[in-house]
């Protein structure tokens, strides 16, 4: 690989860094889950490059749980507001 490569992947690798750890200053879960799942598919990528195959499953798999969690938030989001859109034709009536 040449030169120019190498650094670049090493600066894609830092930004997964900094991802990960800028996600864990968030207060909103949702925010935390949405940048640490960026965080994690780069820093997946950038260990596959070097065969780091046990920190791409753990990536691979904390990716899939925000995943899980983001989805369950917005279904729950849109079943609230489904509820409270309910209540207030219900106040209507």
């Amino acid at each position: 690989m040449n030169t120019d490569f190498n650094l670049s992947l090493e600066i894609f690798g830092y930004v997964g860094t900094a991802l990960v750890i800028i996600s864990m200053m968030m207060t909103s879960m949702f925010k935390l889950r949405i940048i640490n799942m960026c965080g994690g598919i780069i820093s997946s990528i950038y260990s596959a490059f070097y065969g780091a195959w046990a920190v791409v499953v753990m990536n691979i798999c904390l990716v899939a749980i925000n995943i899980f969690h983001i989805i369950r938030e917005l279904y729950r989001g849109r079943q609230e507001k489904n509820i409270s859109t309910d209540l207030d034709k219900q106040g209507e009536n």
